[in-house]
């Protein structure tokens, strides 16, 4: 991997990638037509304006064969919310994987990460106010977000634990969970709030969480950091 790459901030599509773990092709192929095309479906329109008749004709596939799948619509975001969590924490594990920072000064990987996670969630607004809204009501939705924000949360303290001496919060792994919680917070407020989209995409937002991380953290400068962290 490129050193320089993440210098590329404003394009972090080109060194960060949502990971999709592999399928069994030929067993899961209609399941999987169903996933894809509802996953678009909800993420551009929202759950409740993307019909199954809809879902099906993008998939490719009869209503019998959804209601063969998913007894109810309700258990397909279900099922979608499950492939959603599969896929973030592969993701997490690939993007906060320290090997993949080598070398990258740290106000560069965070504005990386914090450019990442708002591109995430600009791509898929229907289908994250959907989950926001079904956990607060349903415990096993509920759970999978919990879990799946303890996944994210270690394996960020990890990636934090290694640089500590780039910091002078006192404890890396509660500083790496609050300003986790800070970020997705502030994210799922403009989702469920904003009815501009295109406020993701602002110039402003990308560098103030970017800002939020190094600050709250109180990230040094580099020859600080290095200078502390010499024996």
């Amino acid at each position: 991997m490129s050193p320089s790459l993440p210098l590329r901030s404003h394009h972090p599509e080109r060194f960060l990638r949502w990971v999709r773990p592999p399928r069994q092709e030929r067993t899961r192929e209609q399941l999987e037509r169903i996933l894809e095309a509802a996953e678009k479906l909800v993420s551009r329109r929202g759950f409740d304006d993307a019909s199954v008749l809809e879902i099906c004709r993008h998939a490719r596939t009869s209503v019998g064969g959804f209601y063969r799948r998913f007894p109810t619509k309700l258990a397909l975001l279900h099922a979608l919310h499950e492939r959603f969590c599969d896929e973030a924490k592969a993701t997490a594990a690939s993007v906060l994987n320290s090997e993949r920072w080598r070398g990258i000064p740290t106000p560069v990987m965070f504005q990386a990460l914090a450019d990442f996670l708002i591109q995430v969630y600009s791509q898929r607004p229907g289908l994250f106010r959907a989950f926001l809204v079904r956990a607060v009501t349903d415990p096993e939705a509920n759970a999978r977000n919990r879990d799946l924000f303890e996944f994210i949360a270690d394996k960020m303290a990890t990636l934090l634990l290694e640089r500590r001496s780039h910091f002078d919060h006192p404890d890396p792994v509660v500083g790496a969970r609050f300003a986790l919680r800070v970020l997705l917070g502030t994210l799922n407020h403009f989702l469920v709030v904003s009815d501009q989209q295109h406020g993701f995409f602002d110039k402003v937002i990308h560098q103030e969480l970017a800002r939020v991380f190094r600050t709250y953290l109180g990230l040094r400068p580099p020859h600080v950091a290095a200078k502390r962290s010499s024996p």
